[in-house]
């Protein structure tokens, strides 16, 4: 039987979250959910629904597997997470805030 480490999946989910230049509260404003609900699940004491792990997974680019068991198939993923590690604080930042803003265009 497989047990479910919500201690690892909210450690992923912290530690993407913050790699990514953004807050607790960017996350849960956008999940709709209470600050307490998202600290309980980024400190692993409370799981989450299906909605919310799609959720997470989307804002937070990384696949429902990675969260869930720590393990990533995508070589093309772990290949761009890779290098956006190496990357500088300064260029994490840049990269951060143009993703921002593309994500913020409205393409109609």
């Amino acid at each position: 039987m497989i047990k479910v480490d919500l201690q690892a999946i909210g450690s992923r989910i912290r530690q993407q979250r913050i790699e990514m230049g953004l807050t607790q509260q960017d996350i849960y404003d956008k999940l709709d959910i209470s600050q307490n609900h998202y600290s309980r699940i980024e400190n692993g004491h409370t799981g989450m629904s299906f909605e919310i792990l799609l959720q997470l997974s989307e804002m937070l680019t990384i696949s429902t597997d990675y969260i869930l068991t720590g393990k990533i198939d995508n070589s093309s993923h772990t290949t761009f997470i890779d290098k956006y590690n190496n990357l500088t604080d300064k260029q994490k930042d840049y990269i951060n805030k143009h993703i921002t803003l593309f994500s913020e265009y409205d393409f109609q």
